[in-house]
């Protein structure tokens, strides 16, 4: 088995190269200049010159208000990209594993299974649709894992958002209005790694219900048990009041009938402490 890990700095990228490394899984991560995806040319010569198994799509659009100004951008990377992919890894006989969001459903349920009704609010959720869409119209064989509030060591998220704010503010606004699963990346990477060769859609996000204001309280009181913090107080409030541009989801919670994935904090501990050992 080989391993082609498109993205190479990415937070799920980088989770996953160093799951593959504690699994003995031999890989090749690749960055954006080396192949870009929207260049059709650089990815067929990918396939081409390099022997890998399995093809593992950590890249993607994920500004999700952003997406609002840019949904050609998006769909370029979120859609047509995963078409080319899919092709590809199904011409050459490679599996390919793909993944997509909780954003791809309207928040109108309590819960969400992988069959249920997909609606997306927000040109973000409509380019990771379509992606779904094209990856099951060409590769019926291929792996889509759909996944929720990713957080993790490396990169930019809301873990990191709030180190730096508590720090900086003495009270935070956060929204309460909003109920989903944080997934800590490194638990994700692994339990992909677990389904390498199945195919449809699965659901991974780690155990617990919870808010992004109460998401920003569990951090709150796990950084004041470290260290000093400046933030004392964070107030709830409502997703029209925060005013961000891509309407989101209500309720995004994914059903994760088909894996027992450990609680969210247990992630977080990990990376509240990998943050302030990085200080």
């Amino acid at each position: 088995m080989k391993v082609w890990i498109i993205g190479k700095w990415g937070k799920l990228s980088q989770a996953m190269q160093r799951k593959c490394k504690e699994n003995g899984i031999d890989f090749v991560a690749s960055t954006r200049q080396e192949v870009d995806l929207e260049n059709e040319e650089a990815v067929r010569a990918q396939f081409e010159t390099l022997t890998f198994t399995h093809v593992i799509n950590c890249s993607g659009y994920t500004a999700v208000d952003q997406a609002e100004e840019e949904k050609e951008k998006a769909h370029a990377l979120n859609a047509e990209a995963v078409a080319l992919l899919a092709k590809l890894s199904k011409e050459k006989g490679n599996k390919l594993i793909h993944f997509s969001t909780d954003y791809v459903f309207d928040g109108e349920k309590e819960a969400y299974g992988e069959e249920d009704e997909r609606a997306p609010l927000s040109e973000y959720g409509r380019s990771k649709e379509a992606g779904e869409r094209f990856l099951m119209e060409h590769y019926p064989e291929a792996l889509l894992i759909r996944t929720s509030w990713l957080f993790g060591k490396e990169g930019n998220d809301f873990v990191k958002t709030m180190i730096k704010l508590m720090d900086e503010k003495e009270s935070l606004d956060v929204v309460s209005d909003q109920r989903g699963r944080p997934t800590y990346a490194d638990d994700l990477a692994e339990a992909a790694l677990s389904i390498l060769d199945e195919s449809g859609t699965y659901h991974y996000a780690n155990e617990g219900e919870t808010t992004w204001h109460s998401f920003a309280e569990m951090i709150q009181k796990k950084l004041e048990e470290k260290k000093q913090v400046r933030c004392k107080k964070i107030e709830p409030i409502s997703s029209e009041d925060f005013g961000a541009k891509a309407k989101r989801p209500a309720s995004s919670v994914l059903l994760t009938e088909k894996f027992s994935p450990p609680h969210w904090e247990v992630g977080l501990e990990e990376v509240l402490a990998h943050a302030l050992e990085s200080k």
